[in-house]
């Protein structure tokens, strides 16, 4: 099985993270991928670095 590993530092600490029931993006599975290292964290779908507090849309998409 392929490792993943911070596309920012390279690091292997990275955690998958699925947003809560009550977030307004919630998506049953994993919506970023966080590096426990530098602390960077990244979109499932878009693979953009989210700024603090941002969230990954549903699906990468934006609403209207």
């Amino acid at each position: 099985m392929k490792k993943d590993v911070c596309k920012k530092c390279g690091s292997g600490d990275v955690v998958m993270v699925e947003y809560s029931h009550d977030n307004p993006e919630y998506y049953d599975g994993i919506s970023e991928t966080d590096c426990r290292a530098c602390g960077a964290r990244f979109g499932r779908w878009s693979g953009k670095e989210l700024a603090a507090g941002e969230f990954e849309p549903r699906f990468g998409q934006s609403k209207p």
